[in-house]
This record gives structure tokens, C-alpha cells and sequence, in this order.
């Protein structure tokens, strides 16, 4: 139950602005982005019987718990998903620097769904991706794709309505 991906950073060429569900983190107004193709984010994830907690180590640094907490609820989504009731070792690794406005958060979120839903079993598609990785950072919804994305904002809610999709390559 171990699975390695890359995903890349995008950039908003029309921002959201702000949040009309917070809960959801489904956005104001659609946005569109274009993927940045050196820019990339590695991540790996393992489930095993093994762990007894959950292990973050970014860029070669073991997160404490109060750092993981996002990621830790991140994983519970896909654990819940799965119907697994496993730990997981996360070792995540950027190519640029981290949360230093360059959306770290996006292609980190992206790698960390991707990552974590294939470890886990899960065929999803790249539109259930997406909106999975929103529930991360709402850019990554952009970074599962390359090229020009839009974000739709979707509707109050309504989780399965905001979601990205490519426009071109």
C-alpha cells in the first residue's frame, strides 16, 4: 500500500476571491491557472499495520504532530474513502521552496491525493481528485491537471459542484 507521485504548482491568472463555504472550501468565483511544469512537489505514501501514528517528513524534516494536522485530516478523508483504518508515512519533497508564495500548497496537496488515493486502493477519477484535493488547499484542485485549468466555484453545499477541469495542454 505504498505509492510515489509527482504533481506541479500552478499559478492563478484569475484568482477566487475568498470563500463561500468554508467547510467545503468551495471558492467566491471560478478561477483559472496555468500549471508550472518545473515546479513540482514528490510524494510518497505508505499505509501499513506497521505505523502506530501518522509521519510527515517534508523535505528531508519530520513534521511535529501540531505541523501534520492538516495533512492528518487530509489522510482521514482517505482513509474514510478506502474504509481502511490504517497510519501512513508521508515523505513529501519540493523542488522550489516551501510556503514562499509560490503554491507550495497546490502541487502538495495534489501529489499528497494522488499519492495517498492510490496507496490506499482507490480508483478515482480526475474530476473525484480534484475535488479531494480542494479539501486540502483549494489551488490544488487546479494541480491535478496540466496546462491552462479552470476551477469551478461550484455551489454552497454542494461538494461534488466545485471542481477543476483542463482547458488546454
Amino acid at each position: 500500500m505504498k505509492s510515489t507521485v509527482t504533481a506541479n504548482a500552478n499559478i492563478a491568472l484569475i484568482k477566487y476571491w475568498g470563500k463561500k463555504d468554508f467547510d467545503l472550501n468551495i471558492p467566491q468565483n471560478n478561477s483559472l491557472s496555468v500549471t508550472l511544469d518545473g515546479l513540482t512537489t514528490k510524494t510518497t505514501v505508505e499505509f501499513s499495520s506497521l505505523y502506530k501514528h501518522d509521519e510527515l517528513i517534508l523535505n528531508n524534516i519530520l513534521q511535529s504532530i501540531e505541523e501534520s494536522k492538516k495533512l492528518i485530516s487530509f489522510l482521514n478523508l482517505i482513509r474514510e474513502k478506502a474504509n481502511i483504518n490504517l497510519f501512513a508515512k508521508v515523505i513529501s519533497e519540493n523542488n522550489f521552496p516551501t510556503a514562499a508564495g509560490l503554491a507550495s500548497s497546490s502541487s502538495g496537496f495534489a501529489a499528497l491525493a494522488l499519492a495517498g488515493c492510490d496507496a490506499a486502493g482507490l480508483n478515482l477519477s480526475k474530476k473525484e481528485l480534484s475535488i479531494l484535493a480542494r479539501k486540502g488547499s483549494g489551488s490544488a484542485a487546479r494541480s491535478i491537471f496540466g496546462g491552462f485549468v479552470e476551477w469551478a466555484a461550484g455551489k454552497i453545499g454542494y461538494d461534488e459542484s466545485s471542481y477543476a477541469m483542463q482547458l488546454f495542454v
